[in-house]
Parts: C-alpha cells; sequence; structure tokens
C-alpha cells in the first residue's frame, strides 16, 4: 500500500514537471517538450506498475532531455528555472526509488519510511538553496553592476590596507 502510494505521488510529480516545462516551453520547443514529458509519464507509471527501476531512469533522462529541448531551441541566456528542474527531478527519482525499495522491504521500524521521505524533502530543498545560490552569484558576476564593483573596491581597500600593515611591520621591525 505504502509502495503505491509513494509510486503514485512520485508519477504525480513527474507529470507535474512535464505539464510545467510544457508551459513554459516557447512555442517552437513546446510540442517537442510535451512528447518527452508524455513518454516521461509513461516510463514513470510503467516503473511502478512492473516495480522495476529501469523505466524510472528513463522517465528521469525524458524530464531532463524535455528541459534540454527547452534551453537548445529557446535559448535562454540564464535559466532561473533550472534549480527547480534540479531540484523536481532528484524529488522524483528520490520518491520513485522508494516506492521500489517499499515493496521489497520486510518490516521496518515504525516510522522509518516518514523519516526517509522527510530526508529527501530536505535534500531536495538543500539541492535547490544551492542551486538557486549559484545561479544568483552566476547573473550577479554575469550582470555586473553597483555590488560587483562594490565587492571589487572592497577587495581594492583590504588589498592596499595588507601592504600598508606589511609597510608598517617592515619599517618598524628595521628601526
Amino acid at each position: 500500500m505504502r509502495a503505491l502510494a509513494l509510486g503514485a505521488l512520485a508519477v504525480a510529480l513527474a507529470a507535474g514537471v512535464g505539464a510545467w516545462l510544457t508551459l513554459v516551453a516557447g512555442a517552437d520547443a513546446s510540442a517537442a517538450v510535451a512528447a518527452l514529458s508524455v513518454l516521461a509519464v509513461v516510463a514513470a507509471v510503467s516503473a511502478v506498475a512492473v516495480g522495476r527501476p529501469e523505466p524510472l531512469v528513463a522517465a528521469l533522462l525524458l524530464l531532463g532531455g524535455a528541459y534540454a529541448v527547452i534551453l537548445a531551441i529557446d535559448e535562454p541566456p540564464l535559466d532561473g528555472r533550472s534549480a527547480i528542474v534540479g531540484a523536481l527531478l532528484l524529488a522524483v527519482g528520490e520518491l520513485g526509488y522508494l516506492s521500489l525499495d517499499a515493496r521489497m522491504a520486510v518490516t521496518d521500524e515504525a516510522g522509518t519510511l516518514a523519516r526517509r521521505i522527510a530526508w529527501v524533502m530536505t535534500l531536495v530543498l538543500l539541492v535547490l538553496a544551492a542551486g538557486a545560490t549559484v545561479l544568483f552569484v552566476v547573473d550577479l558576476f554575469r550582470t555586473g553592476g553597483l555590488v560587483v564593483e562594490g565587492v571589487g573596491v572592497a577587495a581594492a581597500a583590504a588589498a592596499v590596507g595588507l601592504l600598508v600593515l606589511a609597510a608598517r611591520g617592515a619599517r618598524g621591525g628595521d628601526g
């Protein structure tokens, strides 16, 4: 029962990711993204139905391919959705594998599955935060602006300050 519920959650999440990617795709990419997304959902359903990991891997590859189609055809300069897509794919994969593991599990101690789901969601949030941070830093340095110039001025001032301290120390040691 738990395995089926987890599998259904993984399939629903895969369908949601596929639908979202189809909606955000440009006019040129939307048909290909929709086709890849439908195939991904079919693969996720078959993974849950047969209890094998291979179709789940195919579902993840197809969803990643759908996002790659958006990047290749629509050519966004720096896509802020990449951190979200990565975190969602991680969630689909982890929930799918939890579903497969729950089928084979003998008797777990009470609360084990809940702790594993909580760990997966924590991991997904950490991945999302790390990806968003990397995108923020890359965008900050790519676009430049006052903040980057402020960091540069502070670094230059710190370098000059260190030179002054070194000169004072060298002069004080000689005299």
